[in-house]
């Protein structure tokens, strides 16, 4: 007798929530410099984000607040970190507020063409998807220095200017794909 999986389809869910939980620990962690506790904490976020992306498409277990919930964790539990990290002196607040301030005008130039045009379904371009790659790995090579006693000040140097390029690119790609989108909408 074969057991059905869908009643298991609230998992992937369970697990954005519990990453939106983990951003307290992670940031708390960084706050009071016990990098190892932040390490294994982000570290175990991330593998919660990957594993409820697996499960949802592997059991067709993607939902509607699946769709919502996701993203706002991941934004949170990176801006959190860029916040934290900052305020500890191990991140320059000018690729902090580069980080935030790309997430912000992608909320918002969204929000913006959704109120002009209705919805529309944007996919992560290439240089959005590089960006959030290094600045995931950009938090992650922070803690294992400081958890470690590493010496990685050249790697971080790069890693930051390679994480504020990239950021700053796929933040102007967003809005010049939504000006495109917007002048073809309104021109047919």
């Amino acid at each position: 007798m074969r057991m059905s999986m869908a009643g298991f389809s609230w998992i992937p869910n369970a697990l954005t929530i519990l990453r939106c939980l983990l951003v307290a620990p992670v940031a708390w962690f960084i706050y009071q410099q016990q990098f190892v506790a932040a390490l294994l904490t982000f570290g175990f976020a991330g593998f919660t984000d990957g594993l409820d992306g697996f499960l949802a498409r592997r059991y067709q277990w993607q939902s509607y607040l699946g769709s919502i919930l996701d993203p706002i964790a991941d934004k949170l539990l990176m801006t959190v970190s860029y916040i934290v990290l900052t305020a500890v002196g191990l991140l320059p607040p000018w690729l902090m507020f580069a980080v935030v301030l790309r997430d912000v005008v992608i909320i918002l130039g969204a929000s913006v063409f959704r109120w002009l045009h209705g919805p529309y379904m944007m996919s992560p371009s290439k240089a959005g998807k590089l960006s959030t790659f290094l600045q995931i790995l950009l938090v992650l090579w922070l803690l294992i220095v400081q958890a470690f006693s590493l010496s990685g000040q050249a790697i971080s140097m790069w890693l930051i200017w390679m994480t504020l390029a990239v950021t700053v690119y796929s933040g102007m790609e967003y809005v010049v794909t939504w000006f495109k989108k917007s002048k073809d909408l309104k021109s047919s």
